[in-house]
C-alpha cells in the first residue's frame, strides 16, 4: 500500500468531532500550518483546547441546542512521527427551533488563490435550524452571513495563537492527488484511479464562503431497516 504523502509544509492535521441532535457522530477536518519547530504532544493538547474556544465559540449560536461540539484532535503529520493531542472540553449549541435531519449541513468553502478544476476545499458543518432556511433548498442569507462571519472570526483567532515554538499558524488546505492512473483488472473493466503527489501541495486558505443551498453529508444517515 501507498503511504501518504508528507505535506511541502510543516503541517498539523485538526478534526473537530460531535453529537448532532440524534445522537450521531459529525465531524470535520481541517489543516494548520506552523512556521516553528514541531509541536510536542503538550503543545498539540494546548492547541486542541484553543481551537475548541476559538472556532468551537463561534459555532455554539448556529448549533441546534440538541447538538454539540465534544472534541477536538490535533496531530503533527509534518513527519510520520508526529505528536499528537485532543481535548474533550463540552460546546452545546444555542440556536432553537425545529432541529433539521441529520444529513442536512452547511457547506463551508475555504478559497484558495490556486485556479485549476476540480472539487474546491471545504467543510460540511451540522449547523442551521429549520428557522434558518428560505426555502427547501437553500439558507436564508442572514444565516449565510453570519456563518461565514463565524469562520472568519474563528480561524482568525486560532491563527492569532502562539503555541510553544510553533512559530505562526495559517490555515491551508492539502492537495494530496494529481492525476490518474489506469488500471487493469484481468476480465474486468479497466478503471482510473487518482495519484498520489510525491509531496502533499498546500494552498493557504484566504476567505470563507458559505454555499446558499443546503448540502448533505449522507453517510450521517443511519440504518433504517432492521
Amino acid at each position: 500500500m501507498t503511504l501518504v504523502p508528507l505535506p511541502d509544509v510543516p503541517c498539523v492535521r485538526c478534526h473537530m468531532f460531535g453529537k448532532d441532535q440524534t445522537g450521531n457522530d459529525w465531524g470535520s477536518r481541517f489543516y494548520l500550518s506552523y512556521s516553528g519547530s514541531a509541536p510536542s504532544g503538550a503543545d498539540c493538547t494546548t492547541l486542541a483546547g484553543d481551537i475548541m474556544s476559538a472556532l468551537g465559540g463561534q459555532l455554539q449560536p448556529l448549533l441546534s441546542f440538541q447538538s454539540s461540539v465534544q472534541e477536538t484532535d490535533v496531530l503533527d503529520i509534518a513527519t510520520r512521527s508526529g505528536f499528537s493531542g485532543q481535548s474533550v472540553a463540552f460546546f452545546a449549541g444555542t440556536r432553537s427551533g425545529t432541529s433539521l435531519p441529520a444529513q442536512v449541513t452547511a457547506n463551508v468553502e475555504y478559497g484558495i488563490a490556486r485556479r485549476y478544476r476540480g472539487g474546491k476545499p471545504r467543510g460540511y458543518w451540522p449547523l442551521g435550524m429549520d428557522g434558518d432556511m428560505l426555502n427547501v433548498m437553500s439558507w436564508d442569507p442572514t444565516f449565510v452571513t453570519d456563518v461565514n462571519a463565524a469562520f472568519v472570526a474563528g480561524f482568525a483567532a486560532i491563527e492569532a495563537l502562539s503555541i510553544g515554538a510553533m512559530g505562526t499558524l495559517q490555515h491551508v488546505n492539502l492537495s494530496y492527488y494529481f492525476g490518474y492512473q489506469n488500471i487493469e483488472n484481468p476480465g474486468k473493466r479497466a478503471y482510473n484511479e487518482p495519484m498520489y503527489r510525491a509531496t502533499a501541495l498546500h494552498d493557504n486558505i484566504v476567505g470563507y464562503s458559505c454555499k446558499a443551498e443546503l448540502s448533505s453529508q449522507r453517510r450521517r444517515r443511519v440504518a433504517t431497516t432492521p
